[in-house]
């Protein structure tokens, strides 16, 4: 049977008038032969981001899809959502962003943000080779277990989810410059993170740093990590041809735009960024 679907379907594209669509779709859904190669077309279920308005996480997988050129809805989502049924259906841990695509639901941000790359491999998103590829990977794990957590130590009593204390604080600081050093070390000898061109894992360097420079990345910080400064800057005014010019991706209240944009709006970005991050 597969051999005479192949026959009947391949590019020879005058044998198809022999055998109805409908009993092809039936043999591509019985035998498992790919609908592409048949020339059998199939409607696509759209990406569907799960999250609240406020995760930063989710602001670094719409800023990959769309430099994908991945076609994705965001679905809104409230607090008291999150432990509803239809949710925990698609994620027992109740927790988001939550990825779901027409293969099936992936979760947890980094493995979404994976994901996405690996649609665009054309794009250098996951880097241009396997070394490249590990690099990235070092590099968002990195993220995760390093730079995130001495972050949130910082910022939550600074948001008034926990209690100030003092010594927790000054421990805070010292692990917040350990690792900003380390950042600072490797970027004052690389443009961006992994080879030379903006991947996932500067993506998600420079989302958790725009949430740095709001509330704890204070004018000494950024004379003392000149080079960290420079990197989220050039993340912040990225450009490319995969973003639709009416569809610029906020982060943190900046914009990726199209290399196409006039220069003067670029010049007008970069002295809106320059001074919203030296007001903060």
């Amino acid at each position: 049977l597969q051999v005479i679907c192949v026959f009947f379907f391949s590019s020879r594209r005058r044998h198809t008038r022999f055998l109805p669509v409908s009993w092809a779709r039936r043999c591509v859904q019985e035998t498992g032969i790919n609908a592409e190669y048949m020339g059998i077309q199939q409607q696509q279920m759209t990406n569907k981001i799960y999250s609240d308005v406020f995760s930063y996480k989710t602001q670094k997988l719409q800023i990959a899809a769309t430099l994908a050129g991945l076609d994705y809805e965001i679905v809104y989502l409230k607090m008291e959502d999150f432990k509803k049924p239809e949710f925990l259906a698609k994620n027992p841990n109740g927790k988001i962003p939550v990825l779901e695509t027409p293969q099936g639901i992936l979760l947890e941000s980094n493995a979404i943000l994976r994901y996405i790359a690996r649609t665009a491999l054309n794009t250098g998103l996951y880097g241009v080779n396997s070394y490249e590829n590990s690099c990235v990977d070092q590099w968002l794990d990195w993220v995760s277990n390093e730079l995130d957590p001495v972050i949130f130590q910082i910022v939550i009593p600074i948001l008034g989810y926990s209690s100030p204390d003092t010594n927790t604080y000054l421990d805070a600081r010292n692990n917040y410059y350990r690792i900003f050093t380390i950042l600072e070390n490797h970027l004052r000898q690389h443009t961006y993170m992994v080879g030379h061109q903006l991947t996932i894992a500067d993506i998600s360097v420079a989302v958790i740093l725009v949430f740095a420079f709001r509330l704890c990345f204070g004018e000494k910080d950024r004379q003392r990590f000149p080079s960290i400064v420079r990197h989220t800057l050039t993340c912040l005014l990225y450009t490319s041809d995969a973003a639709d010019d009416l569809l610029c991706v906020d982060l943190g209240g900046r914009r990726i735009i199209k290399k196409k944009k006039l220069l003067a709006l670029q010049v007008t970005i970069i002295l809106f960024n320059l001074q919203q991050i030296k007001s903060q």
